[in-house]
């Protein structure tokens, strides 16, 4: 987003004075044009662009019209409906149908504010975008390394857990994510998969250790890794006495090094983009928490590996 946003202008404003000065503005690196609904499509297939700005006079077809042609072809796309002959209705109809924001034709400086909601929904749309990829790699990643993984926020709530987990666990994704660990547990209150789960939180140190559990007939070899946002759970099914070792530390760390740490500082370049386009946005909180914590989790595994203690009795890592 550093080289400006890309727009895509639709509308049948004669001399196409409107599009010139969007062009025209700093953060926009280029406005193509549809002159009317029925070849938005036909230009979002041809161009790649970052938001569209729709006026609302079109001949044959509405805004509202455009939006739902918009939409089945891109369904999250920012979608600005510029308003020559808007009223109260039509702004309260075009929130309700879903567009990203609505600015008003007849305002001094609508242009000038045309172009900066245009910039802002673009490059808060790409920062999410980002994350939403980040978050299929790391998915990917949980279910391509050999240990048992699920998170739990802050609440004790499933948010995550790998297939390797649920084969451990006996459960699915489907029945868990969401539900309490203790509530899905219920037989480890009071068990040291509470205590050492409890004690991470509050101390913010990871914790290893090795415990059986009496329902599933299982040992485990659990490594806990807590941040402000909740607690990632690493475990494998060991037998009583075996002798362990961290090489699927050393796997995880490699993993996680190579396919999320680059992916993370551009996901958080783009958010530092966003929000310092405008500052005043609010709904950019949870994607900041969610690279926070991937950030948490990636420096977590590496300093665990790399102390080379992969002691079962309970010890902090």
């Amino acid at each position: 987003m550093d080289d400006g946003v890309r727009v895509l202008y639709v509308g049948d404003h004669a001399d196409g004075k409107r599009a010139r000065a969007l062009d025209a503005t700093a953060a926009v690196a280029g406005v193509v044009t549809a002159p009317d609904g029925a070849s938005v499509v036909d230009a979002l297939s041809e161009h790649d662009v970052d938001c569209i700005a729709c006026e609302d006079g079109l001949a044959g077809i509405d805004a509202l019209g455009v939006l739902r042609l918009v939409r089945d072809a891109d369904p999250a796309i920012p979608f600005v409906l510029y308003a020559t002959d808007g009223d109260e209705k039509l702004a309260a109809d075009a929130i309700s149908a879903g567009v990203t924001d609505y600015v008003r034709a007849d305002e001094e400086e609508s242009l000038d504010r045309l172009a900066d909601t245009l910039v802002s929904a673009a490059r808060r749309y790409q920062a999410e975008q980002d994350v939403a990829l980040l978050n299929d790699l790391a998915r990917n990643v949980y279910e391509r390394i050999t240990d048992a993984f699920f998170a739990l926020d802050r609440d004790w709530r499933f948010t995550y857990i790998n297939q390797e987990a649920e084969n451990l666990l006996e459960v699915t994704a489907e029945r868990i994510v969401g539900e309490n660990v203790w509530e899905v547990f219920p037989e480890s209150v009071g068990s040291t998969f509470y205590t050492e789960f409890h004690r991470a939180i509050a101390t913010q140190n990871p914790v290893t250790f090795e415990e059986s559990f009496g329902p599933l007939d299982k040992q485990f070899e659990v490594r806990a890794y807590p941040s402000e946002d909740g607690l990632s759970i690493h475990f494998r099914q060991t037998v009583a006495g075996e002798s362990t070792r961290g090489d699927h530390l050393m796997e995880l760390t490699s993993v996680l090094s190579y396919d999320l740490a680059d992916s993370i500082d551009n996901a958080r370049a783009a958010l530092d983009s966003a929000q310092s386009s405008n500052p005043d946005i609010d709904d950019l909180d949870d994607v900041e928490a969610a690279l926070d914590r991937m950030d948490d989790l990636v420096n977590h595994s590496i300093t665990l590996a790399n102390e080379g203690d992969y002691s079962t009795t309970n010890s902090t890592g």
